[in-house]
């Protein structure tokens, strides 16, 4: 189960628990006052982290939205190792 931190601004801050992956995870309810409350990007817990990796996700920077068409393009590679144990490799 995941679980998303929102904001209400009457009554602040409320956690709920998801069992699925699907529908819109950037708003909800508020359990007390029934407003609309926006979600809280939270950090994980990161003492188990590498340095750099911790120094980020601690600025608290938003994950960004991107779509299929913004990737970069680049094909399918060969792996450089042979494992014929695999199917479709030789």
């Amino acid at each position: 189960m995941a679980n998303y931190t929102f904001r209400c601004e009457s009554c602040g801050e409320f956690t709920l628990w998801y069992q699925g992956m699907k529908g819109n995870k950037r708003e909800a309810e508020c359990p007390e006052c029934k407003r609309k409350a926006k979600r809280l990007f939270k950090p994980p817990i990161t003492f188990r982290m590498d340095s750099r990796v911790k120094k980020r996700v601690e600025r608290g920077m938003e994950p960004r939205i991107v779509n299929k068409k913004d990737l970069p393009k680049g094909g399918k590679r060969k792996p450089t190792v042979s494992r014929p144990w695999q199917a479709g490799h030789s």
